[in-house]
């Protein structure tokens, strides 16, 4: 601090104070990149973030080519000390994020990291190790968390305030064409040049989903699963990673399971849900529209099929009990870095550290066999060209019968399914124990 002439003291030239915008670079300005860089021209605006540099390998567009570098260590190098970053965003391939996010940590800035945040369990370890030897942060990218229905429903399973919970179910169907899996070399990938790129539709792009219902489950730890039993298929011709898939992860505790069913073949896009079902009632959160619908039992109702653990649509419309419908605050995540970066006591709502059950949940996905081949009699390929995409043959339905039985396709009597596609993982002893610095 110096001394002004009246004798107060003020901020030396370039401590930024609380209100100071965050300085923040950008590596990957393509593919998500680029949602990245319109949030952050509104949070300029807002004068809570500043972008002050971006690395990318292929050339930017002209208005950031004043701040375009090659690498981190050549933008660091040229930008001055004013304008160097507090954050570094990380919106690039899978298997890059290990390495770019040591660097970046190495180098004293936090992290946001695009998610899945590693292409295995091991590498969590590796990278929350690094964040805590550097004392900086990790801020991994699953949207959901910024939605405060999560807490919310995660609350409910605490609390028991819906009774005992008898599982946490996650539904996922989405429509993808051939364009989606033809936009880079590792999209629909397990491995690229013999290195894990762990694409999926459970790892990538309905990741939100299952790290959300893991959390409102109360499993936010490796440690916490005994163990995940899978399902993996595609109908995709040309991929190796799944597109239709089952997950079921048990706890080693009392609290329930996460009952996951996703696709990216389904025949139109619905908004994913999330859904606790307990003895006293059930809630159903649309995470992405940040609304939920609460069901409660009607008083001296005759039957309660949420004490059976069963459910139906009818049940979110209201006809087998009373619904209550909810909207939700929502929080950018890169927003709330920002303030934590400002304010280490602002905690962050999407933390590396409570992210290793799904790192253990990618390393399950991962290490079973690769997903087997649909049978194409099972398929139906609607559209042209790249806009074609498949629909698996009732696959809307077979997504909620699985959810409904918390069993795998193969055990429904589905005509596509195989029994031989599913696998039980149970993760290693040794993959499980974090860190200690």
């Amino acid at each position: 601090m110096s001394a002004s002439a009246s004798g107060a003291e003020t901020p030396n030239p370039g401590t930024p104070t609380p209100d100071t915008p965050v300085r923040v670079a950008l590596i990957g300005t393509r593919g998500y990149g680029a949602s990245h860089l319109r949030n952050l021209a509104r949070l300029e605006e807002a004068g809570i973030a500043r972008l002050v540099g971006v690395v990318d390998v292929a050339e930017p567009p002209e208005e950031l080519r004043g701040i375009h570098h090659r690498s981190l260590a050549a933008l660091l190098e040229a930008t001055p000390a004013e304008d160097r970053p507090e954050i570094v965003a990380i919106a690039t391939p899978i298997d890059t994020h290990v390495p770019l996010a040591t660097e970046v940590l190495a180098a004293g800035l936090d992290v946001y990291l695009e998610k899945p945040p590693v292409p295995a369990l091991a590498d969590h370890w590796r990278l929350l190790e690094a964040a805590q030897a550097a004392g900086r942060s990790v801020q991994v990218g699953f949207q959901a968390r910024g939605g405060a229905g999560v807490d919310l429903l995660a609350g409910e399973v605490a609390d028991g305030s819906l009774g005992e919970i008898t599982a946490v179910r996650v539904h996922g169907a989405w429509l993808r064409d051939r364009a989606y899996y033809h936009r880079s070399a590792w999209a629909g990938r397990r491995r690229l040049n013999g290195r894990r790129v762990a694409d999926g539709v459970a790892t990538n792009p309905l990741a939100h989903a299952v790290h959300a219902g893991l959390v409102i489950a109360g499993i936010q730890q490796a440690a916490d699963i005994a163990s995940i039993t899978t399902e993996l298929r595609r109908a995709h011709e040309d991929i190796e990673a799944d597109d239709t898939t089952f997950l079921r992860i048990d706890p080693t505790g009392d609290g329930p399971a996460v009952v996951c069913a996703l696709t990216t073949t389904a025949s139109a896009q619905h908004a994913p849900w999330i859904e606790i079902i307990g003895t006293g009632g059930r809630h159903r959160l649309w995470y992405t529209d940040d609304r939920s619908a609460r069901t409660t039992p009607v008083a001296g109702s005759a039957s309660n099929s949420a004490a059976s653990g069963s459910v139906s649509s009818s049940a979110v419309s209201g006809v087998e009990g009373e619904v209550e419908e909810l909207v939700h605050a929502r929080t950018d995540l890169m927003e709330n870095l920002a303030a934590h970066v400002r304010d280490r006591a602002v905690a962050l709502l999407s933390p590396l550290e409570s992210a290793s059950a799904f790192s253990a949940v990618l390393e399950a996905i991962q290490s079973v066999p690769d997903p087997l081949p649909i049978d194409a009699s099972a398929i139906d390929w609607q559209g042209e060209g790249e806009q074609a995409h498949p629909v698996v043959e009732d696959v809307e339905a077979t997504l909620l019968a699985a959810l409904d039985a918390g069993r795998p396709f193969s055990e429904l009597g589905v005509s596509w399914a195989r029994e031989d596609a599913v696998h039980t993982w149970t993760p290693p002893a040794e993959l499980v124990q974090a860190p200690t610095v």
